[in-house]
């Protein structure tokens, strides 16, 4: 918990000095809500981390399979994200400074992508592996196709425009229920 503890500082910290840069909105109750709710966000992640136990030092972390295909999903995701919000979002002024900082995040992202890509572990992957992920993918494939047909069905009522930026971030969140899908099934042990 010592630990946690400087981190959820600096990160009501970091918050706090966003939301001071940050314009106002119009109507004003919208920035304040954002900014309550990333406290309240905050807060949760905090709390849910809190109760963790904390790790023995004298025994050795494994890094295995499993571990290797959660951080590589999640490094994925979070790049194909990265890329929708780089679309999404209008340029800034001077119009450098938005390619500049989501630039150098989305290269940080693949960097951390790679080394969990090319990391090497002695687990061999077993039937057990194979079936959560062939589990995992099926499931993830049933809420596309779900998607898809809600989606088809609200475009009928009220059209809208789709660009590249809402795709790149609903892909973005295929993989993450593919990921959290994939670890309820390991933690389920089927």
């Amino acid at each position: 918990m010592n630990k946690i503890y400087p981190w959820f500082i600096l990160s009501l910290l970091l918050t706090g000095a966003i939301w001071f840069f940050t314009p106002a909105s119009n109507p004003d109750w919208i920035k304040n809500s954002i900014f309550i709710g990333l406290i309240i966000y905050l807060l949760l992640l905090f709390l849910f981390f809190s109760k963790f136990p904390t790790p023995d030092s004298n025994k050795q972390y494994y890094f295995g399979l499993t571990e290797k295909l959660y951080t590589g999903t999640l490094m994925a995701a979070m790049g194909i994200y990265c890329k929708g919000i780089w679309f999404i979002t209008p340029d800034t002024n001077p119009i450098w400074l938005k390619h500049l900082f989501l630039g150098i995040g989305l290269l940080i992202l693949f960097v951390f992508f790679l080394y969990f890509v090319f990391k090497k572990v002695d687990e061999k992957p077993d039937d057990r592996f194979y079936t959560n992920l062939a589990r995992a993918a099926s499931f993830t494939l049933i809420i596309v196709l779900i998607s898809l047909l809600i989606l088809s069905m609200v475009t009928f009522m009220v059209p809208f425009t789709l660009n590249a930026g809402m795709l790149l971030i609903y892909g973005a969140g295929m993989i993450l229920i593919f990921d959290f899908s994939f670890f309820f099934f390991e933690k389920r042990g089927g």
